[in-house]
């Protein structure tokens, strides 16, 4: 009964967004799959709004990629609560907009996710994209899945409905199996050490060190022709490849509205001052001038690994006399991998840390044993019950050190809250904002010391 009445509340959303976009027809970019697809997604908003001549171009500030938040986001709508006045609020501020509501947007970058088989019918019920991008799938929601190729199977879906163009990653282990379905496709790579395609692609890459921050400089080519030479805060293989596609994109949508591209005939030089999103690589500095990477927010087994070796290469490149200290806690929703991805994990991390401090069930059940099996230290692997323990501990422990250290804090979920810890650490308060899960909302719902 109860899921009944939740899709009638879903379709109610669904019908009131599919009138806004008959009203007002808007182009729409589509971004899908299992890691990387809120920056990818971020990245082109940035990259569009600060380059389209004319046109408004939106995504919401808020992770609104499923069912009932797709809807929200095509109707405008950033902020929501499951209570009574929160819905009746939302639903005549959907009304409002659904059937009176100007044109508020030329472009609109959407993010479908999905968690269960069947969602991404609903969501392409919803709306169809002009446009649609790969980032790359994983084991994540393995439990209502059941294996990474039925997530695919479902996610693909999407092949026959791509009006104009697909963006397909060289560097996803399924694209094989499915591009021979794509009418118009064009390939990139979020890994340096993949081939370059000839479509997209980027050379002479490097980081280079402002202080703490660090930046990134590349050079931009399309089909052999360079077209630009890029500077960004915004680093590593991922969000490079990123930012080339995305500028790509922006190419294809200049020809679409103003039959003209977007790169002059001599090459341009192109700054990216991007606003990270919360708890995404995002480094703070703390007493004795120890650093913190924050990347608490909510990550797949593939992209922790990434991060950790994004730690590393910051480390020996820019802070080579700091200790690393990893600060993890475990993955979730992935059911029957559980175990093997745990494991996996201790296996990856070994010797690439002095200290690796852990939260939660897994990871005292699956990660431990094997580190401690590896290494034969206790005292350099150690298990806490939750973050505020952690806290704790950290905090004495660097306190009473010598050495100076990158500690680095990977992964989250709504009942682990590590970026609470991060709080307790940081040199300056102003910080805090930059953690995720900092609104109201899911401050009351923590539970803080």
């Amino acid at each position: 009964m109860k899921q009944t009445l939740l899709q009638i509340y879903f379709n109610i959303f669904k019908i009131l967004a599919k009138i806004y976009l008959f009203r007002n027809p808007a182009y729409i970019i589509w971004v899908t799959w299992s890691i990387w697809k809120t920056s990818c997604r971020m990245i082109i908003n940035d990259v569009l709004k600060n380059n389209l001549e004319d046109k408004k171009v939106y995504t919401s500030e808020k992770n609104f990629n499923w069912e009932l938040w797709m809807s929200l986001s095509i109707l405008w709508i950033s902020s929501y609560k499951p209570e009574l006045k929160s819905v009746i609020e939302t639903i005549l501020k959907s009304l409002k907009i659904a059937f009176l509501s100007k044109k508020l947007y030329d472009v609109i970058i959407l993010e479908y996710w999905i968690d269960h088989p069947g969602e991404m019918d609903f969501l392409l019920s919803i709306a169809k994209p002009n446009i649609w991008v790969i980032t790359k799938i994983d084991k994540v929601h393995s439990l209502q899945f059941s294996s990474p190729e039925i997530t695919a199977s479902e996610k693909y879906k999407l092949l026959i409905w791509s009006k104009d163009f697909a963006f397909i990653n060289l560097d996803d282990e399924y694209f094989d199996k499915y591009e021979n379905k794509i009418q118009n496709k064009i390939y990139f790579n979020t890994n340096l050490e993949t081939p370059k395609n000839e479509e997209i692609k980027w050379e002479n890459y490097k980081l280079i060190q402002d202080n703490w921050n660090i930046k990134s400089y590349f050079d931009l080519f399309f089909q052999g022709e360079k077209k630009a030479f890029v500077s960004s805060n915004l680093i590593w293989a991922e969000n490079v490849s990123y930012i080339s596609l995305w500028f790509k994109i922006l190419d294809l949508i200049n020809i679409h509205f103003y039959k003209k591209s977007f790169f002059p005939e001599n090459i341009k030089e192109i700054n990216i001052n991007f606003k990270l999103q919360p708890s995404r690589f995002s480094i703070f500095s703390w007493i004795n001038e120890n650093l913190i990477i924050d990347s608490s927010y909510n990550a797949a087994p593939m992209s922790v690994r990434k991060i950790i070796l994004n730690t590393l290469d910051i480390q020996e490149n820019f802070f080579s006399d700091y200790k690393k200290i990893f600060c993890l806690w475990e993955m979730r929703e992935l059911w029957t991998f559980a175990k093997k991805e745990h494991e996996e994990l201790a296996e990856f991390v070994f010797w690439k840390a002095e200290f690796v401090f852990v939260v939660w069930e897994s990871m005292k059940k699956y990660f431990l044993p094997k580190m401690l099996e590896l290494w034969f230290d206790s005292e350099k692997a150690i298990y806490f019950e939750d973050s505020f323990k952690l806290w704790e501990y950290l905090r004495s422990f660097l306190l009473n050190s010598e050495n100076k250290h990158l500690i680095l804090f990977k992964w989250s979920q709504n009942t682990i809250f590590l970026e609470e810890a991060i709080k307790f650490i940081l040199a300056y308060k102003v910080d805090e904002s930059n953690l995720c899960r900092q609104d109201s909302y899911w401050l009351g719902k923590k539970w803080v010391k």
